[in-house]
């Protein structure tokens, strides 16, 4: 009895530790899973922390261009912007304007028909739809 009662508190506890843990990066193998138009819906600092709303367009060009589009919420004004990237050991890897060879590195934390999550950058977790 004693035993059974020890491994039932151990699975408990073990999947009280590990029960969340729905979420795990995606590698990439190149830039075709995820060129296109996505609507940039919201961003957090955390995959459970309150979002903050965006409304903003990312393109991923096959000629290893992301132009991103629409209200920039840290300029308060429409923009366009454009960055190169790559697909590198899984991740995406943007460079940063005005530092060469600095990049932002994003690992696809999630990835589904028309959503995506990716990890990193500024924000913490960047929540997409498919346009």
């Amino acid at each position: 009895m004693r035993s059974r009662l020890s491994c039932a508190v151990g699975v408990l506890l073990l999947s009280g530790l590990f029960g969340n843990a729905v979420w795990a990066e995606v590698a990439l193998k190149d830039a075709k899973e995820i060129a296109g138009r996505w609507l940039l819906v919201s961003v957090a600092p955390g995959i459970d922390k309150p979002k903050i709303e965006e409304n903003r367009t990312w393109e991923f060009r096959a000629d290893g261009v992301v132009v991103t589009s629409g209200f920039n919420r840290h300029f308060k004004t429409d923009d366009t912007r454009e960055f190169k990237y790559i697909v590198a050991d899984g991740k995406l890897k943007l460079e940063e304007p005005g530092r060469p060879g600095k990049t932002s590195d994003y690992a696809i934390w999630e990835k589904s028909g028309d959503s995506m999550i990716l990890k990193g950058g500024l924000e913490g977790f960047y929540f997409f739809k498919k346009k």
